[in-house]
């Protein structure tokens, strides 16, 4: 088997394992949320969950919002949480659905997401429809205007009533604004389109909906982030070649493609389901990202930065090895990296990470962050001051699927 083909069939078994728990752990009273620090000490609050099936994590002044998208005996729900200490304790858990009655299509991957706009919070996910393609559906949304203590359902920011999904969604001072795909105007086999609307009013009303880009990856997540001058950045998977792309979405919401992120031309004529990760140093004026290829030759994760805001990008560097599958990336407030990803081994899926400390021109060896012989994947990871805040989800030999979070700081 080729790199690319292997590349390939690495995400799908992963893809299709956590489908595989989605049914079989949403049906089990086996599952654990631990939080433990780098060097393996228990949190002082743990909180349990079962069938956890999709995960966001953002930082927003000092404070982690988690959400989570559960599978309960066939009973849909979406949590909301927050830390304000790094992830060691957790409020506790919110059921943003529980005056719902809901049927969601979620999984890692294609998770539910939020944005944190001060005290206006907005989740967004894909609806389940039995019956239809992939029994994908319309996007639903919830929001709340008072810090997450309360919530109701939302207008659903889309305009057409086909599916939705592989959203992004950021918030700033002025707006809320969400990215996805769709496939109101399908142009080719194995694609959708990128869609893009916001909200100034915390998710209460959306813009009409706006085409970024006609033809895109059909199934893989996309990142979006704003920069301090209100830009909303959008990293996604192009098609034709298949290599990642990013764009800019201005104050004026008008659109403009930059460039390609790891120009690898990758000729693929299928869905790889996976994303990529960005990260702004705003003081240093760098961006940074994470990108996978299955081209030959080239295959597994890779880091690039750009120093002109996303229009030219340095050479990559490979992380890990070229069986390394889904990846995230953040920036520490000193501009230390952390980049973190789960890759194949003799054993099974593991997730990892390495640290740079001179804006990404060398990184340290690899740090095993799940533990060995357990079935891990898309890992994710937020700076908080000069730590980060690692999570994944795992299923272990008993079949108990867990959500870890590990604190890794500068001394770790």
């Amino acid at each position: 088997m080729n790199k690319q083909k292997l590349i390939v069939a690495l995400a799908v078994v992963v893809l299709s394992v956590g489908l595989f728990s989605y049914i079989q752990y949403g049906c089990s009273n086996k599952a654990a949320v631990t939080a433990e620090t780098a060097d393996k000490k228990p949190a002082s609050r743990r909180h349990q969950t079962t069938g956890v099936v999709s995960v966001d994590i953002k930082e927003h002044n000092g404070t982690l919002h988690l959400l989570l998208g559960k599978n309960e005996q066939g009973q849909h729900s979406v949590w909301y949480q927050t830390s304000t200490d790094q992830g060691q304790t957790w409020s506790e858990a919110v059921n943003t659905t529980a005056d719902l009655d809901i049927s969601a299509k979620f999984h890692r991957g294609n998770d539910a997401r939020l944005a944190v706009q001060e005290d206006n919070i907005v989740a967004v996910w894909m609806s389940r429809v039995d019956g239809a393609p992939h029994n994908a559906g319309p996007m639903m949304s919830v929001r709340s205007s008072d810090a997450g203590q309360s919530w109701q359902a939302a207008t659903m920011p889309a305009d057409w009533e086909g599916p939705h999904g592989f959203f992004a969604m950021d918030g700033n001072d002025e707006k809320i604004s969400l990215v996805w795909l769709d496939s109101r105007e399908q142009i080719g086999k194995g694609s959708q389109g990128l869609r893009y609307t916001s909200s100034s009013d915390g998710g209460q009303t959306w813009l009409e909906n706006k085409t970024l880009d006609r033809q895109t990856c059909a199934c893989c997540w996309n990142t979006a982030r704003f920069d301090e001058q209100g830009q909303l950045y959008v990293l996604y998977r192009d098609k034709l070649p298949s290599d990642m792309a990013i764009g800019q979405v201005n104050k004026q919401d008008e659109w403009q493609r930059l460039s390609t992120v790891g120009a690898f031309n990758w000729d693929f004529q299928g869905c790889p389901h996976i994303g990529g990760s960005l990260a702004f140093d705003e003081s240093r004026q760098l961006f940074h990202a994470t990108v996978t290829t299955g081209e030959e030759s080239k295959a597994g994760v890779h880091y690039l930065n750009s120093a002109d805001q996303g229009q030219h990008w340095n050479t990559p560097v490979q992380l890990g090895s070229d069986t390394a599958v889904h990846s995230d990336l953040a920036v520490a407030a000193g501009g230390q990296l952390l980049a973190t990803w789960d890759q194949i081994t003799a054993t099974g899926f593991e997730v990892v990470y390495a640290t740079s400390y001179d804006q990404g021109q060398t990184w340290t060896e690899q740090q095993q962050l799940s533990t060995l012989g357990i079935r891990a994947s898309h890992p994710r990871v937020v700076a908080v001051d000069d730590a980060f805040v690692v999570v994944w989800t795992q299923t272990n030999a008993d079949n108990v699927q867990e959500l870890q979070t590990k604190l890794i700081s500068h001394d770790s």
